[in-house]
């Protein structure tokens, strides 16, 4: 922007007594002193230019109450910074700060104070370069937030331990080697962030911090596994387990996972038994579940257990792997030598691995090498999937390649990390006890018992060590989930099995995916799985999200996407409907049916299919389906076009949420354009080209130019975009997700998830009142026959032949029913009554569709 430009920006400000100028991505390398003209601004956003220093001027902005500097190349403020006496949130990160300007001691009413990494990760470059700061910091009685991330701290500022109203406290990515006991003065403080330090041991006074909720630690040389230090939102779990490392004796846990992977029939289990047992059935039978297969292996001169784990390679399973899926691991992919790469899924599994997996490594395994040698472009394949670290070639029929496969196993091992992690000695009894324990459930208190005869005592131990196994693969637990209380420590072979075998059901395919509960006697073992554990198994499926509840019939019948048609039906005419898509790095097919879970309270006329669903929301209607072979979701939403954005946003909340629980996952969101659908558009260059203040722009493939807020408005309102940009700003980068964040921070971020829970509410809550509104109809209608079976019978009988008390038969029925709804309400009012049945229906149906209601009471309280 030009110096002209700005001018006339400011002087339009001022004619209209703007309280925000927004002239962040500007190019500006110099702010015009006509700035101080803006009495009224409250708002001054400069983040993302090129700006060396500030006008004296800046300090005639005596309203201002923010100002984002963040992302430029300052290094000092001007002295008449000082008068901005009702500042609350100053953003100076990303800029060329050696020593932080003293007058900042001044804005005595800052509550938001940054100084390290903008909020942008596109943005965010090297933070500042402090290495202490002033000590007329201590006058800011009233900051709450403070972020230092980035920076050159070699150690914790004395003056930050005397800011005692802090709640928020960024130190990430600094020099720190220690933290100072005074940090249990900070008692307020709610959040705290280390990440990528240097610190090796952790003072005492950090659990005396009794507020914390948030506190990450990862990347730092401490005796913590990485199963601990990811709890970030239970601080005192991980503060706990550090001091009870320090104090209590430790033995090297020498664990690992490998994973066995790949398409069905490849010979995984084959493979498992040669390497592990040195045996080979040649009429094996296909993996209908997990297998888990112990093997102890010298590495390194120590003995170290490896958990196998041989996973079903049918189609139909791929569903649950995310759940097992995990680092600490290394992954054999298995192929069959005799087929190609597509045939094999090759890459397909390699993104699979990516997307759960992280970076762990893997041995991609050429089986039946006796039949044809294995034909692949290993340098190619290595080039584009690093964490490849070798190639075997394997015959289990005649043993070829098992034992240089055992070599290379040995040697990836060696090289894993957390490995040889020191566990306290009493967990790893506890663990092993649990690994040899026979039943395939058992309920949490037999576990505590157990617990306590070898001296883990406390509640928050207990729940740790439990958290930490099920993390490690040994059990499955799901303690904050009442639906599992009798079974709440678990074999996952067994959940697994019993899972597997459900969906593997030949009579549910001849269903079309649908069960009813009787049926489950049929296809469960009664020996291991009894009928009283049946509906255990429904809800690990639920949980799982790989079915739900038909309406009306909760826990009776249940429908399963996964076993749907997979022909399309005729879901009817599109054109000139909203069109939106997600590309994928890799599409597996559990996205699409976790997505038909979720939102089966909107599904139309029961139209859907194993690879899509039509929902309709007021007067909308949207077609989502997916194409496996293309990685591609593509959605459509028809309909009044005013309300069409209400449907699209809450599909994209949805799809979202299931993104985030797969961190390598890639799905991009592309905007086909209106008048040539097959050209498609990045809807976040969109959003930056909105940013960069860009009205148009030229795709890919077309000639003519194209405007950007036309497109933008068609998926998301403006209001809406200015949110999420203002959200982007205010998050963290996203190295962990993160429980806990500033008050002035935690509404902006939590607008989206509301608005998302609040649509489903809606929903529910509208079939509530419809609901009870037919119970009143039923009874109405009740009472209706009551007093024409009274007319018939004086009809025919006459008065004086019938008794007296016949009389009372059209008005006892109503008084009966009355009474009747009084005492099983306890409530007396009529209105009251059918309030009280309107909640009863409301929380079933919060239940039985899955819906947090805690969590939208957190989310609309602030609003409230």
């Amino acid at each position: 922007m030009k110096n002209e430009e700005l001018l006339k920006v400011i002087e339009r400000a001022a004619e209209t007594g703007a309280e925000e100028l927004d002239l962040s991505n500007k190019g500006l390398t110099e702010l015009s002193p006509a700035i101080g003209i803006l009495f009224r601004l409250k708002y001054l956003i400069l983040h993302g230019n090129k700006l060396t220093s500030l006008p004296p001027e800046i300090g005639q902005l005596l309203q201002l109450e923010l100002i984002d500097l963040s992302n430029n190349e300052l290094s000092w403020l001007p002295k008449e910074f000082s008068n901005l006496i009702h500042l609350e949130a100053l953003e100076l990160g990303d800029n060329k700060f050696a020593l932080c300007p003293p007058q900042i001691g001044e804005l005595t009413d800052l509550r938001i104070l940054s100084l390290g990494v903008s909020g942008r990760p596109a943005h965010s470059t090297s933070g500042n370069q402090l290495s202490d700061l002033p000590a007329e910091l201590s006058k800011l009685k009233n900051l709450v937030e403070l972020d230092l991330m980035k920076n050159r701290l070699v150690k914790l500022p004395a003056v930050v331990c005397q800011m005692r109203s802090l709640q928020t406290l960024y130190l990430d990515r600094n020099n720190l080697n220690e933290l100072p006991a005074e940090i249990a003065n900070l008692s307020n403080l709610t959040a705290l962030y280390l990440r990528s330090n240097h610190l090796n041991a952790l003072p005492r006074e950090l659990s005396t911090l009794t507020k914390l909720r948030a506190l990450t630690l990862s990347d730092n040389p401490l005796p913590i596994p990485p199963e601990i230090i990811i709890r970030t939102n239970e601080p005192q779990v991980i503060i706990t387990y550090y001091l009870q490392h320090v104090r209590g004796q430790k033995k090297a846990l020498n664990e690992a996972k490998v994973l066995v992977v790949g398409q069905s029939a490849v010979g995984k289990t084959s493979l498992v038994k040669g390497l592990v047992k040195g045996e080979f059935d040649r009429h094996e039978n296909k993996t209908e579940g997990i297998n888990i297969e112990p093997w102890l292996l010298p590495v390194g001169g120590e003995q170290v257990k490896l958990n196998v784990w041989d996973f079903g390679g049918q189609e139909i399973m791929h569903a649950t792997h995310q759940f097992f899926l995990t680092k600490r691991s290394l992954y054999l992919l298995v192929i069959d030598a005799r087929q190609d790469e597509d045939e094999n899924r090759l890459e397909y599994w390699l993104k699979i691995i990516q997307s759960f997996g992280g970076d762990s490594p893997v041995v991609i395994v050429g089986n039946k090498i006796d039949q044809q040698p294995l034909d692949l472009d290993r340098r190619g394949l290595m080039a584009k999937y690093r964490n490849i670290r070798g190639f075997a070639e394997t015959s289990c029929f005649d043993g070829r390649g098992l034992e240089e496969l055992r070599v290379i196993i040995k040697g990836e091992v060696g090289k894993l990390e957390h490995i040889h992690d020191q566990l306290l000695a009493t967990w790893f009894t506890v663990k092993t006890r649990l690994e040899e324990m026979r039943e395939d459930y058992i309920p949490y208190s037999e576990y505590v018992r157990l617990c306590g005869e070898e001296s883990i005592d406390d509640g928050l131990s207990q729940r740790t060590l439990i958290g930490f196994l099920h993390d490690l693969g040994v059990v499955l637990n799901f303690q904050d989930d009442p639906r599992f209380e009798d079974t709440n420590v678990l074999n996952p072979e067994w959940v697994t099995g019993g899972v597997y075998r459900i969906l593997n059901s030949f009579e549910l395919f001849q269903t079309k995916g649908v069960l009813d509960r009787p049926m489950l006697e049929q296809i469960l073992d009664p020996r291991r799985y009894p009928k009283d554990k049946h509906l255990f198994i429904m809800d690990m499926m639920r949980k799982f999200e790989l079915c739900f509840d038909f309406e009306g019939a909760r826990d009776e019948r249940f429908l399963i996407p996964d076993l749907l048609s997979k022909e399309e039906p005729f879901t009817g005419e599109w054109g000139g409907s909203l069109v939106f898509q997600y590309h994928y790095n890799v599409l597996p097919s559990s996205i699409i049916s976790r997505f038909i879970v979720r939102t089966h309270p909107f599904i139309h006329q029961n139209t859907l299919w194993r690879t899509g669903v039509v929902l309709a929301y007021e007067k909308n209607r949207a077609l989502v389906k997916a194409d496996l072979e293309d990685k591609k979701v593509f959605i459509r939403v028809g309909g009044p076009e005013h309300t069409r954005r209400a449907l699209l946003a809450v599909i994209r909340s949805n799809f979202d949420s299931i993104h985030k629980t797969i961190p390598g996952l890639v799905a991009d969101e592309k905007v086909p354009l209106p008048e040539r659908t097959s050209v498609v558009v990045d809807y976040r260059h969109l959003l930056t080209l909105e940013e960069l203040g860009e009205a148009s722009f030229i795709p890919e493939g077309m000639s003519e130019r194209v405007n950007v807020k036309r497109l933008l408005d068609g998926v998301e309102p403006e209001n809406s975009r200015r949110e999420q940009r203002w959200r982007q700003r205010a998050e963290e980068p996203p190295v962990e997700t993160l429980a806990a964040s500033s008050p002035a921070r935690a509404e902006v971020k939590d607008a989206a998830a509301l608005a998302a829970l609040s649509k489903v509410k809606e929903q529910l809550d509208s079939n509530s009142g419809r609901y009870a509104k037919r119970i009143l109809l039923f009874c109405f209608c009740a009472w209706c026959v009551a007093w024409l079976a009274l007319a018939g019978l004086i009809y025919r009988l006459g008065w004086d032949v019938m008794e007296p008390w016949t009389y009372l038969i059209g008005t006892g029925v109503p008084i009966l029913t009355y009474l009747y709804f009084a005492f099983t309400q306890q409530e007396v009012s009529p209105a009251a009554i059918y309030q009280h049945i309107v909640e009863r229906r409301r929380r079933q149906l919060y239940r039985s569709n899955g819906f947090d209601a805690e969590e939208y009471e957190r989310l609309a309280r602030p609003s409230s």
